[in-house]
């Protein structure tokens, strides 16, 4: 699985953590993503854009995306 270089440099000048989000996806290799729901509802507040590139790569790489209440 590869990540485009240009959504990476974009996640990391945002002020979020997806780029993280993103890398770890890669590193870990698995098909799914559990993510509390409260970190989902703030990205989709304070970086809708970013987020939204997110869901859709995780989305084409076959990555489901499971929130969980914490």
């Amino acid at each position: 699985m590869t990540v485009p270089h240009d959504l990476l440099n974009d996640l990391r000048s945002s002020p979020t953590d997806l780029a993280r989000l993103v890398e770890a996806v890669v590193r870990d290799g698995l098909p799914y993503v559990k993510i509390p729901v409260q970190a989902v509802r703030s990205w989709e507040r304070r970086a809708p854009d970013h987020w939204a590139k997110v869901a859709s790569w995780l989305a084409a790489q076959n990555i489901a995306v499971v929130e969980v209440w914490v």
